[in-house]
C-alpha cells in the first residue's frame, strides 16, 4: 500500500509542474493559444503513450526524447529567454512562424501515437521488456562459467585498450575526420565497438551471469567502465547516457532475476553513475576545447554551459523544425535528395545549409566535419507536407517497436532489447543527417546480434567442446 501511495503522490507532482510549466508556456507564447494547448495537449498523451502499459524500451525512450527535444525545452525557452542549442536559420520568431513549428510538431506527434496504436491492434501487448528465469537459463553457454573470469577480463582489456587506441589514433571522434586509416575493415570494426558494439558484449555476458544466478553486484560496474572510456574516447557528451540508461532501466524491469542485490548495492552504483557521469562532461570539454580550438562554435557544438542548459538543449527537434519549416525551398525534390544524401569529407551537408550555422563557410573541412541535426520530424517535412510527417512517423515507430521485438525473440535477453531500442529510438531522434549511412550502421548492429545469437547457439558449444578434445588428445 505504501509504494501504490508513493507511485500516486509522484504522478501527482509531475502532472501538477506539467501543469505549471504550461500556464507558463501558454502565457508567455506569441502565436495561438490554441495551436500552443493542442501542441501540449498531444505531446502529454504521447509521452503517457510511451509509460503506459510498456511494450517496448525503444518506444518509450522514442517519446521520452521527442517530448523533451520539443515540448519541453520550446516550453522552457518560452519561460526563459536565451539562444537555442543549434542554429535556426531564417526563422524569425513571428507569431505565425510560431504556429507553423507547432503544427508540424503535434503532426509527427499524432503520427508516433497512431503507430503505437497500429502496433497493438497487429500484435497486441507482445512486449521485449522482461523475461522469466525459465525461459534464460538454457541461453547460457556451457563453456562459459569456466572461462567467465577470462571473459570478463578480456572485455575489460578491450573496453580500455579500444579507448586508448582510439583516442589516439583518432578513428571515431565527434566533429574531427578520422586521423587515421587502418586496412580495411579495421576503421569500421573499430567505430562500431566503440559506437555500440562492445555495450552489447558487456549486456550479454551480464545477463549470462544473472541468468546462472550469481552475484552481479561487482560485474555490473562494467557497464559503466564501457560507457566511460567508449564515449569520452569518441568526445560524446550523451553517449555515456544512451549506453547506461537502457541497460539499468532493463535491470529494474527485470530485478525479480537479479541475485545478491540489496539497497546498499543500488545506492553505490548509482552514485558511481552519478560521478562517472560528472566527470565526462568536464573531460570530453576539455578534450574539445583542445581539438575544437580556434572554431566559431555556437549552439550545441558550444564546450561551455551550465549542467541545466545541457538538459534542456541536448534533445534534438524543435529548432530543426524551426529552420526547416522557414527555408522557402521545401518540396518532394529536397526530401530525396536528403533520402539519398552521402555523407562526405570536405562536404556539407543538406541541413547545414538549411540551418546556417555560424561555422556555416569558415570551417576547414578537410579537418572538421560538424554538422547539426534536424532530427526525425524536421527531415520528414523537407517534404513541405504535414501528412507525410505523420506518414513517416507511423512508419518509424513500427520500425522501433517491430525490430525491438524480434531482438527479444531471438536473444531473450531484455539487456539486448533495450540496447537495441535506444539506439533504434536515437537514431530516429536525431535522423537527418545522410541517413544512408543509419543504414549501414544498423547493418553492423543486426550482424552484431546474429553474432551473439550464434556464440549462444548449442551448434558453438559443440565447436568449442570438440576443439577442446582436439587440444587435449594432442
Amino acid at each position: 500500500m505504501p509504494k501504490v501511495y508513493g507511485a500516486s503522490v509522484a504522478k501527482w507532482i509531475l502532472l501538477c509542474g506539467w501543469f505549471v510549466l504550461f500556464v507558463g508556456g501558454i502565457i508567455h507564447y506569441p502565436g495561438s493559444w490554441l495551436a500552443y494547448a493542442v501542441f501540449s495537449g498531444a505531446f502529454l498523451a504521447m509521452l503517457i503513450s510511451g509509460f503506459y502499459r510498456q511494450v517496448t524500451y525503444g518506444y518509450l525512450f522514442l517519446v521520452a526524447m521527442l517530448w523533451l527535444g520539443f515540448w519541453f525545452k520550446l516550453t522552457i525557452h518560452l519561460w526563459v529567454e536565451y539562444p537555442f542549442g543549434e542554429s535556426i536559420g531564417l526563422f524569425d520568431k513571428s507569431a505565425s512562424a510560431w504556429d507553423k513549428v507547432l503544427h508540424v510538431a503535434t503532426a509527427g506527434c499524432l503520427g508516433v501515437m497512431a503507430g503505437r496504436l497500429l502496433y497493438m491492434l497487429v500484435f497486441g501487448q507482445a512486449s521485449s521488456m522482461s523475461t522469466t528465469k525459465d525461459r534464460v537459463d538454457s541461453l547460457v553457454p556451457e563453456w562459459y562459467p569456466s572461462t567467465r573470469r577470462w571473459v570478463w577480463g578480456a572485455l575489460a582489456a578491450f573496453c580500455i585498450g579500444l579507448a586508448f587506441i582510439n583516442t589516439n589514433l583518432g578513428i571515431l571522434q565527434i566533429g574531427l575526420v578520422p586521423k587515421t586509416y587502418l586496412v580495411w575493415p579495421l576503421n569500421a570494426v573499430i567505430c562500431w565497438l566503440i559506437g555500440y558494439g562492445l555495450a552489447l558484449a558487456v549486456a550479454t555476458v551480464l545477463w549470462w551471469d544473472i541468468s546462472l544466478g550469481r552475484n552481479v553486484s561487482l560485474v555490473v560496474y562494467f557497464v559503466l567502465l564501457e560507457a566511460f572510456s567508449s564515449t569520452v574516447s569518441m568526445l560524446s557528451r550523451g553517449g555515456y547516457i544512451f549506453h547506461v540508461i537502457p541497460q539499468f532501466f532493463a535491470l529494474y524491469k527485470n530485478r525479480n532475476l537479479i541475485s545478491g542485490w540489496s539497497h546498499r548495492n543500488i545506492l553505490a552504483v548509482c552514485l558511481a553513475f552519478i560521478v562517472l557521469f560528472a566527470l565526462s562532461n568536464p573531460l570530453v570539454n576539455t578534450l574539445r576545447n583542445f581539438y575544437y580550438s580556434g572554431v566559431p562554435f555556437s549552439g550545441a557544438l558550444a564546450t561551455s554551459g551550465a549542467l541545466a542548459r545541457f538538459a534542456v538543449d541536448r534533445w534534438v527537434g524543435a529548432e530543426g523544425v524551426m529552420a526547416v519549416s522557414a527555408y522557402p525551398s521545401k518540396g518532394i525534390d529536397l526530401l530525396i535528395n536528403g533520402i539519398i544524401e552521402r555523407r562526405e569529407i570536405g562536404k556539407d551537408t543538406l541541413y547545414i545549409s538549411i540551418s546556417r550555422p555560424v561555422y556555416f563557410g569558415v570551417v576547414d573541412k578537410s579537418k572538421f566535419q560538424f554538422s547539426e541535426i534536424p532530427g526525425a520530424i524536421a527531415f520528414l517535412y523537407f517534404s513541405g507536407q504535414l501528412w507525410i510527417v505523420a506518414l513517416g512517423m507511423l512508419l518509424f515507430v513500427q520500425v522501433v517497436l517491430i525490430s525491438e521485438l524480434l531482438v527479444s525473440k531471438f536473444t531473450q535477453n531484455p539487456l539486448l532489447s533495450a540496447l537495441w531500442g535506444g539506439a533504434a529510438a536515437n537514431a530516429i531522434a536525431q535522423m537527418g543527417i545522410a541517413p544512408r549511412g543509419t543504414l549501414l550502421y544498423f547493418f553492423e548492429m543486426i550482424c552484431g546480434i546474429a553474432v551473439i545469437c550464434f556464440i549462444q547457439s548449442r551448434y558453438f558449444s559443440k565447436v568449442i567442446k570438440r576443439f577442446g578434445d582436439l587440444k587435449n588428445r594432442s
